[in-house]
């Protein structure tokens, strides 16, 4: 009989592992808590210039390419299926979902992470102001790029990031003008860089760095960003439209909770929040996994996720080998 190993997860990084695992003797399950597959890529109308192979598709897109290739290969996946408990059970670890009870032999953690959202501003003065409005673009999936709308628009970024100067870029080819607000440093790949200050040699484009924003006002249909720019006096100035990039966070703390109640073991964490793993993706708990966003990578993309997937297979697959009965 085939060890059954359960993926949380269901984005590149699970289907990879899952894909993986099948063709490796083993009898993977995906558990998604949402009702498609392809986590972040489900979220992404840009085209994906550096996955190879898949030319000027979508994430979208991607991720429907990935999910038929599951579908192709018939691997078990759980929709809409949300986790409450996992327990140990002698060498088997007991998953309980709405509706459904698994026993596994491993597990493999691939939830990802997500965009910071409102609680990262939340502590500057009169961002709540901002929930009212429906020119406030915290998820780059949602956000209109592109689109005629957007001629008459003054745009303000916050974030240094490759996320932040790609949107920056991308605005400016249509947007009236963008005033992109960086807090210390950009962090974004050299390229995205150079063409940022190209648009801003262009005329495109004004940069604020270091930026210090110390409030948040909305007077009709215009967004006031008040702050200090270097060592500038105090500014203010306001906006059609404001976009968020400021970074992300792991999508850890159902699981830390579920394994805290089953009393699984005490799962370790980096300084930056994400789970610790050994560099082949094994956890401090035996017989437990790690694959994608969700253990920090350098490059967090699909082709790093993709990888992952492939490596946690094969750490499961040299762990718990000597048992392996097909």
């Amino acid at each position: 009989m085939r060890k059954t190993i359960g993926i949380i997860g269901g984005g590149p990084a699970g289907m990879s592992c899952a894909l993986w695992l099948k063709y490796l003797g083993f009898s993977p399950i995906i558990i998604e808590k949402k009702q498609q597959l392809g986590g972040w890529q489900q979220l992404s109308n840009f085209q994906n210039v550096w996955y190879l192979g898949l030319i000027e598709k979508t994430g979208y897109e991607i991720a429907e390419q990935f999910h038929q290739h599951i579908q192709v290969e018939e691997i078990s996946t759980l929709l809409g299926s949300q986790l409450r408990s996992i327990v140990k059970n002698g060498d088997n670890f007991q998953i309980f979902t709405e509706a459904k009870e698994i026993t596994a032999q491993g597990l493999v953690i691939a939830t990802g992470q997500r965009i910071k959202g409102y609680e990262g501003i939340k502590f500057i003065e009169g961002s709540h102001e901002l929930l009212s409005s429906q020119e406030i673009f915290f998820d780059p999936g949602a956000t209109p790029l592109l689109t005629p709308q957007m001629n008459d628009k003054i745009v303000g970024i916050v974030g240094g990031g490759d996320n932040g100067l790609v949107t920056a870029i991308r605005f400016s080819e249509t947007a009236k003008h963008i005033h992109l607000f960086v807090r210390s440093q950009m962090r974004g790949f050299k390229v995205n860089q150079k063409t940022i200050y190209e648009k801003i040699e262009a005329g495109k484009i004004t940069l604020h760095q270091p930026a210090i924003i110390h409030r948040f006002e909305i007077q009709g249909n215009e967004i006031y960003i008040t702050f200090r720019d270097g060592e500038k006096p105090e500014e203010k100035l306001a906006f059609n439209s404001l976009c968020f990039r400021i970074g992300f966070a792991p999508n850890i703390e159902d699981i830390v909770q579920i394994f805290n109640e089953g009393k699984l073991g005490n799962i370790q964490l980096n300084q930056k929040g994400y789970i610790s793993t050994d560099e082949f993706l094994r956890t401090s708990i035996p017989n437990i996994y790690v694959a994608g966003d969700v253990a920090n990578p350098r490059d967090p993309c699909v082709a790093t996720a993709v990888a992952q997937g492939a490596i946690a297979a094969r750490s499961i697959q040299e762990d718990l080998w000597s048992k392996l009965r097909i």
